[in-house]
């Protein structure tokens, strides 16, 4: 797997939308780590957006509607294993 995967990032408050390089995160305790398939912007992410509430650090990762296959699990996690459809 790749140490790199393209993002959508919201640079700053209320601003400007870029696809750039980040760096893949290693899954947390109770986390997973998705290999994204399809995802979407819902209505709370252009409000999100739009309104800028919420969000505190930028640049954010926007985008809450996904669908993929996982990865790796983090600690702890026991309903999931590499391989399942997310």
């Amino acid at each position: 797997m790749s140490e790199k995967q393209k993002s959508l990032l919201l640079l700053s408050k209320c601003g400007e939308f870029s696809v750039q390089l980040t760096d893949i995160p290693e899954p947390g305790p109770g986390e997973l780590l998705v290999e994204i398939r399809a995802t979407a912007l819902n209505p709370v992410d252009w409000k999100l957006h739009v309104y800028g509430f919420f969000i505190e650090e930028y640049p954010a990762v926007l985008g809450t509607d996904c669908a993929g296959v996982v990865k790796k699990v983090g600690q702890g996690v026991t309903t999931f294993e590499p391989g399942d459809r997310v």
